[in-house]
């Protein structure tokens, strides 16, 4: 294959080939000139936009496997899981099931049922699953949404969404912005740019991903980056110079690299992983809510219990094991995981909220709760093939019903995501 020209290669020879044709053959310019083809060549593979670039310079990802096929189940029962909780969580009961409701012809919005609001999580979330299931007239709808009602286009906060929208009048009860909510609506944008051939979502995601990493710092409020330690930060509003172990998408950064060209993207990959390994427990590999940057957990006034694992640590398993399962990176994450999976297999039936030593959380903790059962299963991704543990948890995510009534937003989401990474399904 080495010797083998690409179809750039050979574009670019009949390019250069109509440029040399002899003056003295009027008919052959004549015909390409009225047919279009000049033009065509030109601007199609001359200057291609950087979306054709990107889709043809990303780097060799490895195929994540299907789990549940693995453990035994039918070929297409981790797609049919898929599809029916997609159906009941968009498509649903609106009273019991629904999250996804409808606020115009081509708007649509996803409510935390619990807390009565709408959230740059969960709609970036919604993105995300919308892009790798293929409903592209959703993720558009989605979007409309999202940049009418949660962008901020002026102010402090200009360049990123609010994190907290009113379900009344969709005003903004928070302009300011929670970074997960950015990197998955930027990650949303790569994927569906490259699945439903959409260059303008391939430009929104630069210029997110752009606002992430340099937005300038004003009176208030800075980039979402540390620019020197190179990690997310908790809020980018100044003064919150702490971090949220879940925040730490990996895989998403080694996306941005490469759809930005922006290298520094992999230094922030880098130092999130190094991050990553200190802030998980030596013995449980639990991560806390919240951290400083050197992984030490963090109590906040307003949240007393952030220095303990719960629900937003969940999610540290799920992007370490995305990480290794599309690039390999490193086997700490491999390492991590699967110390994380051993303590809650030897715990059975295992609880959602741990202080990160494993001794009880400061208030009663959940049973296991659906987000917490998917994130497990998809953190199996880890685990070479015929390992005893993937089994139980895959078993664990199998069997349950998808989420409904006053949760079902947080454990939904969490819930769909982990059947698509259980199943292979996240390519990024």
């Amino acid at each position: 294959m080495g010797s083998t020209p690409t179809i750039s290669t050979r574009k670019a020879g009949i390019i250069a080939g109509l440029l040399h044709l002899p003056l003295f053959c009027p008919f052959f310019v004549y015909f390409f000139i009225t047919q279009g083809i000049i033009k065509r060549l030109f601007t199609l593979h001359a200057f291609p936009h950087p979306l054709n670039i990107y889709i043809h310079t990303m780097q060799q990802r490895f195929k994540p496997r299907d789990l549940f096929i693995e453990s035994g189940y039918g070929p297409n029962f981790g797609d049919q899981l898929i599809h029916n909780a997609y159906r009941q969580l968009f498509e649903g009961d609106p009273v019991d099931e629904r999250v996804c409701f409808d606020a115009s012809d081509d708007m649509s919005y996803i409510i935390d049922i619990g807390h009565d609001d709408i959230r740059s999580e969960g709609m970036s979330y919604g993105m995300f699953i919308t892009a790798l299931t293929d409903h592209p007239e959703m993720f558009q709808k989605l979007w409309n949404f999202s940049r009418r009602y949660l962008y901020n286009s002026d102010g402090p906060h200009k360049g990123y969404f609010s994190w907290q929208v009113s379900t009344t009048e969709f005003t903004m009860m928070d302009p300011g912005a929670a970074p997960d909510g950015e990197e998955y609506f930027a990650m949303a944008l790569l994927i569906a740019a490259k699945r439903f051939n959409r260059p303008d979502y391939f430009d929104d995601a630069l210029k997110l991903i752009n606002d992430i990493k340099y937005k300038p710092v004003n009176e208030l409020v800075g980039p979402m980056i540390d620019p020197e330690r190179k990690l997310v930060k908790f809020s980018p509003v100044l003064g919150n110079d702490f971090t949220d172990p879940s925040y730490h998408t990996l895989a998403f950064y080694r996306a941005f690299a490469e759809a930005t060209g922006d290298n520094t993207w992999l230094d922030v990959a880098a130092c999130s992983l190094e991050y990553l390994k200190k802030a998980a427990h030596p013995i449980t590999a639990l991560f806390p809510d919240y951290s400083e940057y050197d992984g030490t957990p963090k109590a906040m006034p307003w949240f007393p219990e952030s220095d303990n694992f719960s629900g937003d640590a969940w999610r540290v398993a799920l992007n370490l094991s995305l990480d290794y399962a599309l690039f390999h990176t490193d086997e700490a994450e491999r390492e991590i995981c699967t110390r994380q999976l051993h303590y809650f297999n030897d715990r059975r039936p295992y609880l959602s909220d741990y202080a990160v030593d494993g001794s009880p959380y400061p208030r009663q903790g959940r049973n296991a709760t659906p987000g917490l059962i998917a994130m497990n299963a998809a953190s199996a991704q880890v685990l070479p093939v015929g390992s005893a543990l993937i089994e139980p948890f895959v078993a664990d995510l199998a069997n349950l019903a998808v989420p409904i009534r006053f949760w079902r937003y947080y454990d939904g989401m969490l819930y769909l995501i982990g059947l698509l990474a259980a199943t292979g399904r996240i390519e990024i």
